[in-house]
Order: structure tokens, then sequence, then C-alpha cells
């Protein structure tokens, strides 16, 4: 959000805040921080409309821009809209970024990387490296430094100083990781470490 709306508004801009619908503490908490920090009420304006009406304030014609974070599906209908009203629209959108590795590479320090890479925010990050190619002279080497530093990657509470590995945002998301895993060693991957759902309950 603060990477769009910092230089909106200092720009002169008015900038409208349509967080996602399952967080929107984080938009309020934004609101509110904008106008603490400049004593002010007309710099962010945030909204808990519904995503149906989303196409409505796109068509207004206080509407300069827009800028949307989130899955292909919804980017694609978002760049509809603002192509349907010749509107300025910047999409960040979910990506598969590979990472490659090759035989001259540092493997121990790529292995670290590659790890943070992929774990960062429970690797649910759009920018995490969502695949590791590595060549076939390395990949052995490479396979125990990673195993290496994912195996101290302690789940628990991300409040808790010692968690490097917090839950999954839902219920559904974790479902369909495992039916990925699932269907990926049925089609012959091999499981090196982890696999299964944790039987733990969350905080």
């Amino acid at each position: 959000v603060f990477r769009f709306a910092a230089p909106a508004i200092m720009a002169g801009n008015r900038v409208l805040l349509k967080h996602a619908s399952n967080v929107p503490g984080c938009g309020k908490a934004i609101d509110e921080l904008i106008h603490e920090a400049s004593g002010r009420d007309d710099l962010l304006a945030f909204t808990e409309i519904a995503s149906g009406d989303v196409a409505g304030v796109i068509a207004d014609g206080r509407i300069a821009a827009l800028t949307f974070t989130g899955s292909t599906d919804a980017g694609r209908k978002v760049a509809s809209e603002c192509g349907r009203h010749l509107k300025t629209c910047v999409l960040e959108l979910g990506g598969s970024d590979p990472y490659l590795v090759l035989e001259d590479a540092d493997l121990a320090h790529a292995a670290a990387v590659c790890a943070k890479a992929r774990m960062i925010n429970g690797g649910q990050s759009c920018i995490a490296a969502k695949r590791l190619i590595v060549v076939d002279a390395a990949l052995d080497r490479f396979t125990k430094h990673l195993l290496d530093e994912l195996s101290v990657y302690q789940m628990g509470d991300p409040m808790e100083p010692e968690t490097k590995l917090g839950p999954l945002a839902r219920p559904d998301l974790r479902d369909d990781l495992h039916a990925q895993v699932r269907a990926s060693v049925d089609g012959g991957a091999k499981v090196l470490l982890g696999g299964e759902v944790p039987e733990k309950v969350g905080p």
C-alpha cells in the first residue's frame, strides 16, 4: 500500500484504499497511521466496499488511476474495467518466479537465500521465489544444503521469537497446498522433508 500511496500523496493526490475483504483491520490501521503522521484526514480514505462494487468506483470520474495487488483472475477484471474507462492501471499479480543455481555458485549461500526467499511470510508472499532451477552438476550438493536450511525452520506462533514459519492465512489455502503436494507425489515427485499437514492446533 505504502509504495503507491506515499508518492501519490506527495504528488498532491488523495488516495482511496480498498484493502482485502478478509483483513479490513489492516486498511483501518493504515488509515489511522497516515492521519496520525500527517495530522490531516484528507490524504487517504479507507473504504470497505464489496468486491462487486469496485467497477462502479473505477468508473467514477474522480478516480484517475488504480493499482491492484492480488490474484491474476482479479487482476484481469480490474484491468478490464480500467481499460473500459481508459484509466491508468498498475498490477502486481501472482507469479512463478524462478531461482537459478549454476555449478559455480556458492551452494551453501544459495541454499540459505533460496530457503528465505521461498519461506518469506510463510511462503505466502507474491515476491517469494516459486521454483528452484538447479544444474545437474550441483543438484545433490545444493539439495543437501537446502534441506539443512529448511529443517531448522521452527513452525509455530509468529509472535514467538523462536518461530521461523507461521501458519497459512486460511484453512482453504492449507488444503490447496496439501492437495498440490499429494498431486506432485502421485506424479512421481519425492518428499524429502515434511509433506503432511501438521496436527498441532494454531495459536
